[in-house]
């Protein structure tokens, strides 16, 4: 629970409202675009493109050797992973198939 310390410095500050003046007084300023701000959607439409080839750029791409390695390791737990499930499946199944199943 906050204490009431904390309680003001969470509230803003209530300022008194003052009279709305005549809104006939008052002149209605919109703001003017100007040549650079209606343009700019044009010149951004392709920017993209140049944004990731220049991310590209930066990127710390592994070697050849490094990425035969990587692509092994991960075949490799795959294959291990997929192994692992499959005997793990099989053996449910025939748990399954003996005891609910009465021996089918």
């Amino acid at each position: 629970m906050a204490n009431k310390e904390q309680v003001k410095v969470l509230q803003p500050e209530k300022k008194e409202q003052k009279a709305a003046p005549d809104k006939k007084n008052q002149a209605v300023i919109k703001p003017k675009k100007n040549a650079a701000t209606a343009a700019q959607p044009k010149k951004r439409r392709f920017a993209f493109v140049t944004d990731v080839i220049a991310e590209l750029r930066k990127v710390a791409w592994p070697t050849r050797q490094e990425t035969i390695r990587l692509t092994l390791i991960v075949i490799g737990v795959c294959v291990v992973m997929g192994a692992l499930l499959g005997a793990i499946d099989y053996g449910f199944s025939e748990l399954v198939a003996k005891v609910f199943l009465s021996g089918k």
